[in-house]
């Protein structure tokens, strides 16, 4: 098995501002099928995940979990496909092969059902216990661009992509991915809290005040239904931090259905 350099590693995920950068400890890791000198995104094994989408299906990445000591690696991905609704799946790669290169293996399994109560948790719990595992190395675009109330707007357009089965498979799965990265780890990964945000942006949602909570931390409060929605700045970008859905949240839940 190929190992890459830590330095490489650590440059490679200098791309992406607030990820952590786990261990930095030499040792065999997951190898890109290519990994290009400059990259506007963090991704890793982009060459690697395009490489195993299948035809009729879009996908982009949520984020990227290697495995080092393995050899392998779990990718987060927003699908979407004909006939079928935008769905969060985790695909596994593994390196241990002939050609020593990342290559997709075994069937998806899907992350989260996006039309199901909280406690229905798919792999969350599996993804953060190998998230914390020492030597596991965790890469994630997070935050939106423009002031919170900015985002409250676009994150409506992206859910509204996502549910518009007349929208380009590609359009509908850079949607999701988009929702994704306005949530920060605690509500995507703790407190699975993007189904009720979908079924939230499937209502009215208008902007009526908005409550600065000290320097990087803001509460913008919706008209009818009340939801309150906290954001935190991460660099020049803000992510979703804490919700308070209103109770007509949950009435919305159909709506979410039929995306």
């Amino acid at each position: 098995m190929t190992p890459l350099r830590t330095a490489t590693l650590v440059a490679s995920l200098a791309f992406a501002p607030g990820c952590p950068q786990g261990s930095t400890t030499d040792g065999p890791r997951p190898q890109p099928a290519q990994t290009p000198a400059s990259a506007p995104e963090p991704w890793l094994y982009g060459p690697a995940l395009r490489d195993s989408i299948p035809p009729g299906l879009a996908a982009r990445p949520v984020f990227e979990l290697a495995d080092g000591q393995r050899g392998r690696a779990q990718i987060g991905v927003a699908v979407a496909s004909e006939g079928t609704a935008p769905r969060l799946e985790v695909w596994e790669f593994d390196q241990n092969n002939p050609r020593e290169r990342l290559e997709r293996v075994g069937e998806a399994s899907e992350l989260i059902a996006l039309d199901a109560p909280r406690d229905a948790r798919g792999q969350l719990d599996a993804i953060r216990t190998a998230i914390a595992r020492p030597g596991n190395e965790f890469v994630r675009l997070r935050g939106l661009a423009g002031e919170p109330e900015q985002i409250v707007t676009e994150m409506k357009r992206l859910a509204a992509v996502v549910r518009d089965d007349a929208a380009a498979l590609d359009a509908r799965a850079e949607a999701l991915a988009g929702l994704t990265r306005g949530l920060d780890d605690h509500l995507l990964f703790t407190e699975n809290r993007l189904p009720e945000l979908l079924a939230a942006l499937a209502g009215p949602l208008e902007v009526a005040t908005r409550e600065p909570l000290g320097e990087r931390r803001v509460t913008i409060t919706t008209r009818a239904p009340a939801h309150r929605l906290t954001f935190a700045r991460t660099g020049e970008r803000w992510t979703l931090s804490a919700v308070d859905f209103a109770a007509a949240a949950d009435e919305a839940s159909p709506a979410q259905k039929s995306m």
